[in-house]
């Protein structure tokens, strides 16, 4: 494993930050998941193995953290979008795309469980909830379930590319 992070470096539609990035930490905070104790915070992704990608126009954010599955509440070994805000940097579906390859170079190594994230269907606009991550290769996992959120896989190949 190669847990790596290049403060500023620019990879197709994404820029590798550091968790304390301040355009990270901005779009972060607008962002629903942001627990309201940590809007504000010095970092982003808290600690751990993570990669922050902001848009080279500052106008998205991609943080992909890739917890031990002993360590995990669900024991996944997975990597685990825990933010993605766009705010018109480009097509939602096309920089999950993007993020999920750039993360697949960097990391390298493929955790057996594929990719997680999830999404507040009460917390988003659209009458169609992870419709970008769905557009992105990724699937509602029904075998999950919680009052709240809903829960999104993607399989590792679609890091490789899709069409999405």
């Amino acid at each position: 494993m190669r847990a790596l992070t290049i403060p500023g470096v620019e990879v197709g539609a994404w820029t590798v930050r550091n968790g304390f990035d301040g355009a990270a930490r901005a779009l972060a905070d607008r962002h629903y998941s942001r627990r309201k104790s940590k809007i504000g915070s010095n970092q982003v992704g808290g600690a751990g193995r993570r990669l922050v990608f902001v848009s080279p126009c500052e106008r998205a954010l991609w943080v992909t953290r890739w917890p031990y599955a002993h360590l995990s509440n669900d024991s996944l070994d997975s990597w685990r979008c825990s933010y993605f805000r766009n705010e018109g940097a480009g097509l939602s579906s096309d920089l999950i795309v993007a993020a999920m390859a750039l993360t697949a170079e960097i990391w390298g190594d493929e955790p057996p469980d594929g990719w997680v994230t999830w999404v507040d269907p009460r917390k988003v606009a659209s009458a169609n909830p992870g419709y970008c991550f769905k557009r992105a290769g990724w699937w509602l996992d029904r075998e999950w379930s919680h009052p709240h959120l809903l829960r999104f896989r993607a399989a590792l190949s679609q890091s490789k590319g899709t069409d999405g």
